[in-house]
């Protein structure tokens, strides 16, 4: 995999990929930020964008699972889990009622 910084691909565009079809993919870095941009010849582009919104699916998935383990909810017990999802109901109720 290549890497390029990221401003020099903004300042100079597909020139800064060089001449000739895409082979590999490349990894343009920026500060705090990374994007991989990987050729995908036309036919198939649908294929690449499932496989890449799939992928942006677990990365968030994964995001909150650390944000739940960070908060200490990955300790609850069946009770309380049990306990969260009646109050939740018993107000989705209630804005049934008053809807």
């Amino acid at each position: 995999m290549k890497t390029m910084a990221l401003r020099d691909f903004q300042r100079e565009g597909t020139r800064a990929l060089g001449a000739g079809p895409a082979l590999e993919p490349w990894l343009l870095a920026g500060r705090g930020q990374e994007f991989i941009l990987i050729p995908v010849p036309v036919e198939n582009r649908a294929a690449v964008l499932d496989l890449a919104e799939g992928l942006v699916a677990v990365m968030a998935l994964r995001q909150d699972q650390a944000k739940a383990v960070a908060a200490g909810l990955d300790r609850l017990g069946p009770e309380v889990i049990q306990a969260e999802i009646k109050q939740g109901r018993k107000l989705l109720r209630q804005r049934k009622r008053s809807a």
